[in-house]
């Protein structure tokens, strides 16, 4: 996506589950790639055959719960084995042996919902979402992004005890790697506040919920949207908002699409627990199922501000994202103040992604710093470890920092840090803890 006000205009029903981006990440690489390459590999890891009675078919199945395994089995009855030809001359009660291994991944317990399974032939719209996500470049590389999604996967199947048996779709192993699609998901797509805050004041005032129709919620999502960033005088903002003047016309124009279009982004949120639904209403497609929770009020309250007089989303993502997600997620956090502990911080995040060779984005290293900052209780920003940095060069620890080209004071520089950066700082923050 592209542009002051980026909307996805063809995420459909096949992008309901952010997982699926995981599991491209796993097997995506930073270096030159093909779609054909990515596709093959993606292919392979989700339609793996796990047979029934293996020890991995029965490891697998322990996590899945057991009003989830019906559907399996109905899944296995009725399907022929193409490797078989003796299939077709199964008798009608007889199974298929096996399963795929994205479908035991789906239905296990980690999992918030059972929606969204990713047929064989559209491996190439999670590549596609990728893409409009930024996860992969427009030349099937992984971005720097994505390296960050890829490298919390592989720490958490690392550290499962069962790494084989990691489920790579599961969307919140770990909240760092939530914080990363949602981070994929804003930056791709500025509807989502207004979504979020249609949603949670229609609930409150007892106003119709609908996926389709006059009390669609996409359509007056969208229509907020529009309200909300008012008649832009720039023509190049006119040429800009086209594309979502462009969805609310496709939108209005068919109920079917409308529904089509908002059902992933109510299942993306409910994959990274911003929303709920109601599993009574979610059996009978009439029903609007979504519930908000107080998580979706929260969430409510920290997007108000960025509906108003244009896309406020970038800087909000320099500048308030993680003090945001700590009162959404109730993470017991403190600000930090000190740029010592920032720096810290900062240090850190190099030893866990900075290139062995060369040189290191700095925007991967404070995003990451960000990241292990949160999980361990303290809250940092993007732009408050720029300045951290840059703080730090005309300091005593600039002799640790070195920078692509010189010392580029822009957000985009490239870094490489010295070997002692982390036990000086350490040894300065504990001989004098007042804040620098």
């Amino acid at each position: 996506m592209s542009g002051r006000f980026p909307i996805m205009r063809s995420l459909d029903p096949h992008h309901q589950r952010i997982g699926y981006l995981g599991a491209l990440a796993l097997i995506a690489y930073r270096g030159l790639d093909t779609k054909d390459a990515v596709r093959a590999r993606l292919d392979a890891m989700l339609f793996e055959k796990i047979r029934a009675g293996s020890a991995e078919y029965e490891a697998l199945m322990e996590d899945v719960p057991v009003d989830r395994r019906e559907s399996l089995a109905s899944l296995r009855k009725e399907r022929k084995d193409e490797e078989n030809p003796a299939s077709v001359l199964y008798e009608k009660d007889e199974v298929s042996d096996w399963l795929y291994a994205s479908e035991l991944w789906l239905y296990q317990a980690c999992m918030p919902s059972t929606k969204g399974a990713l047929a064989r032939n559209r491996v190439d719209r999670v590549i596609d979402f990728a893409r409009w996500t930024g996860m992969l470049t427009p030349t099937t590389e992984l971005s720097e992004t994505g390296f960050l999604v890829q490298l919390l996967l592989e720490q958490c199947r690392n550290a499962n005890p069962r790494p084989l048996l990691f489920n790579p779709l599961n969307p919140r192993p770990r909240l760092g790697l939530s914080l990363l699609y949602l981070r994929l998901l804003l930056a791709a797509e500025m509807l989502w506040p207004s979504l979020v805050l249609e949603l949670v004041n229609r609930s409150d005032s007892k106003r119709t919920l609908a996926t389709r129709g006059e009390d669609g919620l996409l359509q007056a999502s969208v229509a907020r949207l529009l309200d909300d960033v008012g008649q832009p005088t720039d023509p190049s903002d006119m040429l800009d908002l086209r594309d979502i003047t462009d969805f609310r016309q496709s939108i209005a124009s068919k109920p079917s699409t409308e529904e089509n279009y908002l059902r992933p982004r109510l299942e993306l949120l409910l994959d990274l627990d911003l929303v709920s639904r109601d599993s009574d209403k979610a059996r009978n497609k009439q029903e609007f199922p979504w519930i908000p929770t107080p998580r979706t009020r929260t969430l409510a309250e920290e997007w108000a501000r960025l509906v108003h007089g244009g896309n406020h989303i970038p800087d909000y993502l320099e500048n308030g994202f993680f003090r945001s997600m700590a009162r959404v997620y109730q993470v017991d956090a403190q600000r930090v103040a000190d740029s010592r502990i920032m720096l810290l911080w900062f240090a850190r995040a190099f030893h866990s992604v900075g290139r062995e060779f060369g040189f290191t984005p700095g925007r991967t290293l404070a995003l990451m710093a960000c990241i292990l900052a949160l999980e361990a209780g303290q809250v940092l920003e993007v732009s408050e470890v720029f300045d951290a940095v840059y703080k730090a060069a005309k300091s005593e620890w600039g002799e640790y920092l070195r920078f692509s080209g010189g010392s580029r004071f822009d957000r985009e520089f490239m870094i490489r840090i010295q070997p002692g950066l982390e036990e000086s700082l350490d040894q300065s923050i504990k001989s004098r803890p007042e804040v620098l």
